[in-house]
């Protein structure tokens, strides 16, 4: 029952059984696609599995070696993940050896939640990329026997946040790949992946969910009446991680606000949009994520809409017909992907009036005035 812990995702599930089935694991894995599609739930899980000692392929759940996968703390599955910088560190020292306690049982907690939700987006603050010191660790241990398990497993989360020396060094690891070793990377943002790491991982699309697995999902696991379940998972773009964020939200106010928002971008009153943004920058870090969320959704069915894509009559309304016509010019997947930059950037803990600020600007640039530079 371990791989239906996992909302939809057959295909990959399948694929990921097949090879264990006919022992044919690769030595490295990315598992790329839409945020909260469930990459991190598949390659844990993927992981779980290939330690079990039941040897199939399907996780019992049960054993030492599963139950310490579910809190993350098997010895031969390492998770490495952006961290914090400590005073003085050198890029030999160990990752964790000059964070202060409190950050190292910080990054501790939210790896055993990690484990037992792996839907949930871990956050530890000022960890704002993947240090080398994590990669350095990572070839130490893969060139070790496995302490218990059949396999040492490495999970790269958010592989996209490795910064060049953590990608060059990856890379040697790649290259002349250790028995037993066997590395799982996820990002929702491919494209910032050197083409040499990708070429040298077997890649695994993750797509994004249907509206009744989300629903569905949010039912069953958040105990989500099925009426605002609905509601949502048709809001949330194939996410579950994006629908959790909008549970007990006014869906229909937040994608009000979006338009209001867009027309001080695209205005010509300074003074009212940077009232708004003072305003949005007094939320909650998680309030305008949420917001960022439902601006990303919202654009994302305009430039369907601009693309000749039937976009559902409960996501096309008048303001956004009205923005296709007024703007056909407009960069939309680029704006896109500024609103998605954006969301990267909170989360990395950058200054939130700084993320708000640029991104009025980007949009403004993209939208109302879409002639590139040469």
């Amino acid at each position: 029952m371990a791989w239906d812990s996992i909302i939809g995702q057959a295909r990959v599930k399948q694929l990921l059984q097949r090879a264990i089935e006919r022992r044919s694991v690769a030595h490295a894995y990315l598992f790329f696609g839409p945020e909260g599609v469930g990459k991190d739930a598949l390659a844990i899980e993927f992981a779980k599995t290939l330690q079990c000692r039941e040897t199939g392929t399907e996780a019992c759940g049960v054993c030492p070696s599963c139950a310490r996968t579910n809190d993350l703390v098997h010895p031969d599955i390492r998770v490495i993940m952006a961290l914090p910088v400590g005073k003085g560190e050198d890029p030999g020292d160990d990752p964790l050896e000059k964070l202060p306690e409190e950050a190292v049982e910080q990054v501790r907690a939210q790896l055993r939640a990690k484990g037992r939700d792996p839907y949930q987006e871990i956050e530890i603050p000022k960890a704002n990329f993947i240090k080398i010191n994590s990669v350095r660790d990572l070839k130490r241990e893969a060139s070790l026997s496995p302490v218990e398990g059949r396999y040492k497993v490495f999970l790269i989360l958010n592989a996209e946040d490795m910064n060049a020396e953590a990608s060059n060094a990856l890379l040697k690891t790649l290259e002349e790949p250790l028995p037993n070793a066997v590395l799982l990377l996820t990002s929702a943002y491919r494209e910032r992946l050197s083409q040499t790491v990708l070429s040298r991982v077997q890649q695994i699309e993750c797509s994004p969910l249907s509206d009744d697995e989300v629903s569905e999902a949010l039912r069953i696991r958040d105990d989500v009446a099925e009426g605002e379940a609905a509601t949502i998972a048709l809001m949330a773009d194939g996410s579950y991680r994006r629908a959790r964020q909008l549970i007990g939200t006014d869906v229909a106010g937040e994608r009000a606000e979006v338009v209001q928002f867009l027309r001080l971008v695209l205005g010509a009153k300074t003074l009212e949009l940077s009232a708004e943004l003072e305003r949005l920058a007094a939320k909650e870090k998680g309030h305008v994520e949420s917001w960022l969320g439902v601006l990303a959704s919202w654009l994302r069915d305009a430039m369907f809409l601009h693309s000749g894509v039937e976009v559902p009559d409960h996501r096309r309304d008048e303001p956004m017909v009205t923005f296709v016509k007024r703007f056909p010019g407009g960069r939309l997947p680029e704006a896109l992907e500024a609103v998605q930059r954006s969301i990267a950037d909170l989360r990395k803990n950058v200054y939130l009036p700084l993320v708000l600020t640029t991104l009025a600007f980007s949009l403004r640039s993209l939208i109302a005035s879409p002639t590139r530079s040469t």
